[in-house]
């Protein structure tokens, strides 16, 4: 009878260490937000997961993880850049079948030894009691790959938010964070804008047009480039953001003029970018 209680409890443990590894892996795979509300999020993330079942975190686990944690927009009208982290496990269709399958079995296995155990165990009956030992052996040795691989899947999880800290916090970290603000701001987006709608049959824009009209729509941006964007004319912004092709073309009169266009590898992003006319909201800075 000793021993049965021992088993009972050590299958408990184990149950319970699945359950907090997905409870770390969830609360962990996402964090998101502005500098002045990222934290805040996190901990109504992490105290929203850790009131959900086995079986809840089992099925969230699942879509949230091992699926492509994509892109997410940040909320509409803000003032400050929105930052998202995300963790998933790149994998096929077949292995999500799988681990779906697997982790049900635990779930119900868990279950089982939490609601039925009790009335099958008669602690009086030597012919029951052995059957019991196996049973509880028999359940230890299905959940203990589950509880590897999530532990697999946790050390994962932390050396990639180490490694991530790590680029963020290092220079070429530093100039990919200012790189991803200046071509999400508005000026960028608009001269890209621009860019896709010149008239020019090769493609290319007049930067002194694009220059007039952007001071129409723009016009506190225009006055304020090296404050807002650290550089003085809208030359040196386009240069910035490595995003566009930049040239000099004579004149008709013996001069010379900027003329840009979008380079061909980021126009799908400029297009995706850039805001309807009319919409006001500002683009995040994303870490993915």
């Amino acid at each position: 009878m000793d021993e049965v209680l021992r088993r009972i409890g050590r299958n408990l443990l184990l149950f319970q260490h699945i359950e907090h590894l997905l409870k770390h892996l969830m609360s962990n795979s996402r964090f998101e937000g502005t500098v002045s509300s990222a934290q805040a999020l996190h901990e109504a993330r992490r105290a929203r997961i850790h009131k959900q079942t086995l079986g809840q975190l089992a099925g969230q686990f699942v879509d949230d993880v091992l699926a492509d944690a994509g892109e997410r927009e940040g909320p509409e009208g803000m003032g400050e850049a929105w930052f998202s982290f995300g963790f998933s496990i790149q994998t096929d269709s077949a292995f999500v079948e799988q681990h779906t399958a697997e982790m049900k079995a635990v779930v119900d296995a868990r279950n089982d030894l939490i609601h039925h155990f009790l009335p099958r165990w008669s602690p009086a009956s030597e012919e029951s009691t052995q059957a019991a030992l196996a049973y509880l052996d028999e359940q230890r040795a299905q959940a203990l790959p589950m509880r590897d691989r999530l532990q697999g899947f946790a050390k994962s999880l932390e050396e990639a938010a180490k490694a991530h800290a790590e680029f963020m916090s290092s220079p070429e970290g530093s100039r990919q964070l200012e790189l991803q603000w200046l071509r999400h701001s508005r000026l960028v987006l608009l001269l890209g804008e621009l860019a896709t709608r010149t008239n020019r049959s090769d493609g290319w824009m007049v930067l002194a047009t694009a220059g007039h009209i952007v001071k129409a729509r723009e016009p506190e941006a225009v006055e304020n480039l090296v404050e807002r964007y650290g550089h003085r004319t809208l030359k040196k912004v386009l240069e910035a953001t490595e995003l566009f092709d930049i040239a000099e073309e004579p004149t008709p009169k013996g001069g010379a003029r900027t003329i840009y266009r979008i380079n061909p590898r980021y126009e799908l992003q400029i297009l995706r970018d850039t805001p309807a006319p009319g919409d006001d909201s500002r683009k995040k800075a994303q870490s993915a």
